[in-house]
């Protein structure tokens, strides 16, 4: 178990202070991750979280109307962190950097390991809250798949890529390159480090390109 003051926080004489919403989900993210690290996902209970936050359990279920809900919210800001829209200064240029700059260099602040121990609970309870997976699936994996969507189609637009099933090529690419999830989930040793996802990725956009691109 962590030493309970890595959940402490610090406290003033006076008025509280008044976080914005987005710094109040930030600071219980971050306690989420502290709890999980001592106690896995099933201490992290709501009481937990507010304890390690310093908030009060009304204050947390204001912003996450239950367990679940917090869940989910934390995969989609962890998941947004993987693939991301290619920014309107860089359309022009050649589609292996796009797609490098589709790539966050970021994966995920707390490591891996939370977020697959959410993603083995949907797989293993996804009855209970089949909602939550489906809403994760939209979210993250459609969303992915969309943006490498569009940079194909921008592919085809400048010749960069010859592609008859657009929507089949992005799916194929994603898997290619995000982290095979299964067998960490089955293994969490197996979990490449990030270099070895990089080098991965790096080695999966140069196999795509080859394959798609047309004879000079």
């Amino acid at each position: 178990m962590e030493n309970a003051q890595n959940c402490s926080v610090t406290t003033r004489r006076g008025r509280p202070v008044v976080l914005a919403p987005q710094e109040r989900q930030k600071r219980i993210f971050d306690a989420l991750e502290t709890v999980f690290r001592a106690a896995g996902l099933e201490g992290a209970s709501m009481d937990a979280l507010a304890s390690c936050v310093g908030m009060s359990k009304r204050t947390i279920y204001a912003l996450f109307p239950s367990r679940a809900a917090l869940f989910q919210a934390y995969l989609e800001q962890y998941g947004g962190s993987f693939l991301r829209p290619v920014p309107g200064e860089a359309r022009e240029r050649p589609l292996a950097e796009r797609l490098r700059l589709a790539l966050s260099p970021e994966m995920g602040r707390g490591g891996f390991g939370l977020p697959l121990e959410i993603l083995r609970g949907l797989i293993a309870d996804r009855s209970a809250a089949p909602e939550v997976a489906c809403a994760v699936l939209r979210r993250t994996c459609d969303v992915y798949r969309g943006i490498l969507e569009d940079e194909l189609k921008r592919g085809i637009a400048l010749g960069e890529v010859e592609i008859g099933d657009v929507p089949s090529a992005a799916a194929m690419l994603f898997d290619m390159l995000r982290p095979w999830p299964v067998e960490t989930m089955l293994d969490p040793g197996r979990m490449p480090d990030a270099a070895t996802i990089a080098a991965r990725q790096d080695l999966a956009i140069k196999v795509f390109l080859r394959g798609t691109t047309p004879p000079a």
